[in-house]
């Protein structure tokens, strides 16, 4: 399972990263729920986007980044990991 997480976070990253330049463009500030290289939703605070990930995905197989310009460590939401999970 860790391993299939590690990839869904590569992946994701690698296409948030791709899609940055526009998605600044409508939704800066924003923290972007992904799962398998798509956008799912995006919320005001990271806890809204981890909770809203906990609910839609039962495998926990998401992650969180901010649309933002700059570098952010979202610390354990960067790797899919919800609040009280190993």
């Amino acid at each position: 399972m860790a391993e299939n997480r590690q990839t869904e976070i590569d992946r994701n990253l690698a296409f948030f990263l791709r899609e940055l330049p526009e998605l600044m463009s409508r939704h800066a500030g924003k923290y972007a729920l992904l799962r398998h290289e798509e956008v799912t939703g995006y919320y005001d605070t990271v806890a809204d986007a981890v909770a809203a990930g906990n609910s839609l995905y039962p495998d926990q197989l998401f992650s969180v980044q901010q649309v933002s310009d700059a570098a952010s460590n979202l610390g354990h939401y960067s790797y899919a990991v919800s609040l009280g999970n190993p």
